[in-house]
């Protein structure tokens, strides 16, 4: 009697319009999160990183908010190619398929240099102050020599030809003296082999050798700093493997076209 009851309640018409009703909302409900699944779907997808280099930070924050990307500066440098006040790296690299939303962290070539203090290379040999040189951001300059019991120890550190005491400022990117110690038994050294290297590279690889780069000469090809910069050696005086005196000098030929190298 009862599962009758429940037979006649169902049918009547006031359920079913109450049951299609609810149906109607269920599949409403369905339908909306199903879109808004496609819709976060399609906000999520993924997209080419542009490519930043050179451009200024205000530009590039132009193009990648227009992508729904984010840029963040997380380092300037003075020294290497690039024109000033531009991006000069970035990561995630150019063309790498990211999320939106996504940071991209940029390095650009800062106008001016980084004021640093000079930290104390005093005491220390030339191979450790070469490398906390490079650490700091600092090039290493010309090396000289004075008497000493110590052999390749620095006994001064110089900038502009004067003593610099620690702690002092000085620009991230200068060049820094050293005077070091040479005893009667250091003896000679060789030129090395500098060909094809920037000047940067020669310059450290010279110091490996007690030795210095003296007169520096370009060809017509290099117009810029920046060509300078990326200018190799083409030829070197002294030849590679001349028997020399510490603290001697090497003079050196770049051009952009390194594969005009002369050996004579």
């Amino acid at each position: 009697m009862k599962f009758k009851k429940f037979i006649s309640f169902i049918i009547q018409k006031k359920f079913l319009i109450h049951y299609g009703i609810a149906l109607s909302v269920i599949i409403l409900i369905l339908s909306f999160t199903f879109l808004s699944l496609r819709i976060s779907t399609h906000h999520g997808q993924t997209l080419s990183v542009p490519d930043f280099s050179g451009m200024k930070i205000n530009q590039s924050r132009e193009i990648a908010n227009a992508k729904n990307l984010r840029i963040e500066i997380i380092d300037s440098v003075y020294s290497g190619p690039g024109k000033r006040g531009t991006i000069i790296d970035q990561n995630p690299p150019p063309d790498i398929k990211v999320k939106e939303n996504r940071k991209i962290f940029v390095t650009i070539k800062s106008v001016l240099p980084k004021i640093i203090k000079m930290p104390n290379f005093i005491s220390t040999t030339l191979v450790q102050a070469k490398a906390d040189i490079e650490t700091y951001g600092l090039r290493i300059g010309k090396l000289s020599y004075e008497p000493s019991i110590f052999d390749n120890v620095v006994l001064k550190q110089k900038y502009k030809n004067a003593d610099i005491k620690p702690g002092t400022e000085i620009p991230q990117g200068a060049g820094i003296e050293l005077v070091l110690g040479k005893s009667q038994d250091l003896g000679n050294t060789v030129t090395p082999d500098i060909y094809g290297l920037t000047l940067e590279e020669a310059e450290l690889e010279a110091a490996d050798f007690m030795l210095n780069i003296g007169t520096v000469l370009y060809d017509k090809t290099v117009k810029t700093q920046d060509d300078s910069i990326a200018a190799k050696v083409i030829r070197q005086r002294p030849k590679p493997n001349i028997v020399y005196q510490p603290g001697e000098q090497i003079d050196i030929w770049l051009s952009l076209h390194s594969d005009t190298l002369n050996i004579k």
